[in-house]
């Protein structure tokens, strides 16, 4: 009989366990209540954390390239079909925020402008959404330092981006939803092509056009916009909860289903090894789902799979963070075991839970205490449920196909 595997979490760490042990010819099992942390990213996607990989480009005087992918993420990646990744070597991904920051990225959701390829004016149209000042953001990102070294020059100009007249107060996924349709961006594009005839006789040779986060929601719909009007266009990098989110979440449906992943929608509650086999309770279900081994792949703090427990009471001592199922796994914070602190208080949250210079925080660091992908006999972790690794997307791939392997 195939071995069987049951992953906990439908993230990118989840997702990427589940093709590699299907790659191996396993069965496999993914419980899931729902939204994680993936499904809140606004489409970058790195390998180291992006602030940190500046900083030492700029010290080092060097410039930021991509570094190469290994094969088996290079593979995952493909399947997924939603990521734009570059060539290894070439320069990385420069990504314009509604912050307005220019940031670097490794890879991206394809529906992002990659501001890298890029020279002349980008053309940021407005419109009359309260989440979206295109004055004000095309003067932030010309005074970037990228952008002046660059050659870019960012211009807000009159564009009737909103079709009805309900579409101001909308929500941003509502409005990306609504840009699925073909008809819809074959509006926008008549739209955006009358802006640029419009800003010509001003002298503005527009070499792309940048918008907001809502080109799409089942799929990135860029490059068909993009096709439509014969030039570049692409999303910034929305904030959390962006229509990235959901488009990772459709890919990963539609991935899922072309492995033959069986899928349960619940809360897993309690893991158990029981000899050679384990056995997961999900909130509201009857039956355990039962394997050879399991992967807890269900995120860090951002995604509710660590929990702070609080602090403790007089007749009740515990530790401070938990994971959010009973599993017979250790926690960890920067190699030391998280205990019992000798405080009803709690640890000191004020020192100790936030990123300093050079180093991340407990939050940050929480997780599962593993040896490589093993956590414990029969049981593996993956991504953000790990502790001490870097909470980024290429590194929850790496390690999700890392466990699966293991698992």
């Amino acid at each position: 009989m195939s071995r069987s595997i049951v992953i906990v979490g439908a993230g990118l760490a989840g997702l990427a366990a589940a093709f590699s042990a299907r790659r191996a010819g396993r069965s496999v099992t993914v419980v899931s209540a729902g939204a994680g942390a993936t499904a809140l990213a606004p489409g970058a996607v790195d390998d180291v954390p992006w602030e940190r990989a500046a900083s030492a480009a700029r010290v080092a005087r060097v410039p930021l390239v991509r570094r190469p992918l290994a094969v088996d993420v290079a593979a995952f990646a493909d399947a997924l079909g939603l990521w734009s990744i570059g060539d290894d070597g070439a320069d990385v991904a420069r990504i314009a925020t509604v912050a307005g920051v220019i940031r670097p990225a490794r890879a991206h959701d394809r529906a992002l402008l990659d501001l890298s390829t890029i020279r002349g004016v980008v053309i940021v149209p407005r419109a009359p959404r309260a989440a979206w000042d295109a004055d004000a953001l095309a003067a932030t990102w010309g005074a970037s330092p990228f952008a002046r070294a660059q050659g870019l020059r960012f211009h807000a100009a009159e564009a009737a981006l909103l079709r009805h007249k309900g579409e101001r107060g909308i929500g941003e996924l509502d409005l990306a939803a609504r840009h699925d349709e073909g008809d819809r961006l074959d509006w926008l594009a008549a739209r955006l092509r009358e802006a640029l005839v419009r800003e010509a006789p001003r002298g503005v040779d527009a070499a792309a056009v940048l918008l907001g986060p809502w080109l799409g929601l089942a799929a990135p719909r860029a490059e068909a916009l993009s096709a439509r009007l014969g030039l570049s266009v692409g999303e910034a990098l929305g904030g959390v909860g962006s229509a990235a989110g959901l488009r990772f979440e459709a890919a990963r449906d539609r991935l899922l289903a072309s492995l033959g992943v069986d899928v349960v929608v619940g809360r897993a509650t309690r893991l158990e090894v029981e000899g050679a086999r384990v056995a997961l309770t999900v909130h509201g279900k009857s039956d355990l789902v039962v394997g050879d081994a399991c992967v807890i792949a269900c995120g860090g703090v951002a995604g509710g799979g660590i929990v702070y427990a609080g602090a403790g009471a007089p007749d009740r001592a515990r530790a401070a963070f938990a994971l959010s199922l009973d599993a017979p796994v250790d926690l960890a914070i920067g190699g030391v075991r998280v205990d019992v602190t000798s405080s009803l208080n709690g640890p000191d949250l004020d020192e100790t839970a936030w990123p300093t210079p050079g180093a991340e925080g407990a939050l940050e660091r929480v997780g599962v205490r593993c040896d490589g992908a093993r956590a414990a006999p029969g049981i593996c972790a993956a991504g953000a449920a790990v502790a001490d690794r870097p909470r980024t997307a290429l590194e929850a791939v790496a390690a999700g196909l890392r466990a699966g392997r293991e698992a």
